[in-house]
């Protein structure tokens, strides 16, 4: 664990907080790691339900640490061995951001660039503070946003606010993003990470084998058409309804009254 991400458990949250401040929060190698790890932790620990990533400081993240970035590439890499070592060391972590049978969820207390938006494509829950912003600078260093910058954003935005974010490298505050359907909520600054904690308890509580099989069902139902989908809930929900909820209908009800 590097200091410029500090890792806890509490209640079956695992909490990872960007602790580089003074930098900006800019996601060095150690830093990525430390998520990375969790994530691992999340799938294989059943005591770990949500995964919950925050941030210290006025920024959530700059985006990729540039400086370090320039200073350990090899210039000599040929583009093959280049594709490869970039879906090993970079999509294919994301994208088990993304696969995890379990919730991710990412609370952003302020601006949100490049490879940190990026990862907040990859993850279930975006929670915004009202003074979060989000861009994608890829694009002023002659690069495309190529860790799910492009492909997510479409697909979480459409065409017209991920070409405004990825092509012509705008930024976009809360209540836009909020608009765009990047995040699913906005709160006041000062209550923002109580806020954000206590939704990811109000999931860790929650049934985590449905939930699990819930992320999966919509993740599916979004590339079928209707009537595929239709069968991917009959499927999904058969030995669920079939076994008996009762405790869990009790304890609905008492949280109801």
């Amino acid at each position: 664990m590097s200091e410029q991400a500090i890792r806890e458990d509490r209640d079956g949250v695992a909490i990872v907080s960007l602790n580089r401040p003074d930098k900006l929060n800019a996601l060095s190698k150690a830093m990525r790691q430390t998520i990375f790890d969790a994530v691992d932790d999340l799938r294989e620990n059943d005591e770990l339900k949500v995964l919950l990533i925050r941030a210290n400081g006025s920024y959530f993240s700059s985006g990729i640490d540039i400086v370090e970035y320039f200073k350990t590439r090899n210039p000599n890499r040929s583009m093959e061995l280049f594709r490869r070592e970039y879906r090993r060391n970079m999509h294919r972590y994301i994208d088990e951001m993304e696969a995890v049978e379990k919730p991710v969820v990412m609370a952003i207390q302020g601006p949100c660039l490049g490879l940190a938006l990026e990862m907040a494509g990859a993850v279930d829950f975006r929670l915004a503070s009202e003074n979060a912003q989000f861009g994608l600078p890829e694009i002023d260093l002659g690069m495309i946003a190529g860790s799910g910058g492009t492909s997510r954003m479409v697909r979480l935005c459409g065409v017209g606010w991920a070409k405004w974010l990825a092509m012509a490298g705008e930024k976009i505050d809360a209540q836009t993003a909020f608009t765009a359907g990047l995040v699913q909520a906005v709160w006041p600054a000062d209550e923002f990470q109580t806020r954000a904690l206590e939704f990811c308890q109000r999931l860790a509580a929650k049934p985590s084998d449905a939930l699990g099989v819930q992320k999966l069902a919509v993740d599916l139902c979004y590339d079928l058409d209707r009537h595929g989908g239709r069968d991917i809930e009959r499927i999904a929900n058969t030995p669920f309804a079939l076994r008996d909820n009762s405790h869990l209908a009790d304890k609905l009800r008492k949280r109801n009254k």
